[in-house]
């Protein structure tokens, strides 16, 4: 059973308000009981406000991170020019100097989106095409021993 703090400490303070005409309180050792047991339960309502922000703030970090993450992984694997890629390399280089390293996730993410090897997507994309150029004219290179296997049988 949750017991709702701020209502309790409301209505022990409204306890200890009981006064005569006179303005004193009808039984003093009562009202300073109420007062007491109202302080005690206000404190806790702000204990309970304390653990939901907690949990909001928490909710909120691990949203941003996740968006942060998908914003450099997609700006590594699918940028066409090296300016944008530069950008989102920037940006992880940047968060690894403030301790808020994303190295891991980004490259999760980068496989998500179908990647074979992840390190080629921190390749800027001229050099990641030079990178597949070469090793497409070598695969080509020995599987066909040189020879175009396009031309017509020579």
């Amino acid at each position: 059973m949750s017991i709702n703090y701020r209502a309790e400490a409301e209505r022990h303070a409204s306890k200890a308000s009981y006064t005569s005409e006179s303005g004193r309180p009808y039984n003093p050792e009562a009202t300073d009981f109420h007062l007491r047991i109202a302080q005690v339960h206000a404190t806790l309502a702000a204990g309970q406000t304390a653990a939901a922000d907690v949990a909001a703030y928490r909710h909120t970090i691990q949203s941003l991170r996740f968006a942060l993450v998908r914003h450099i992984a997609e700006g590594l694997a699918l940028s066409d020019g090296d300016e944008a890629h530069q950008h989102a390399r920037g940006l992880a280089q940047y968060l690894d100097s403030v301790g808020l390293n994303v190295d891991q996730e980004v490259d999760a993410h980068i496989e998500s989106l179908g990647w074979g090897d992840t390190r080629d997507a921190w390749l800027n994309p001229t050099a990641r095409r030079e990178k597949w150029d070469r090793q497409a004219a070598e695969d080509a290179k020995r599987l066909f021993g040189g020879r175009d296997p396009w031309a017509a049988d020579q």
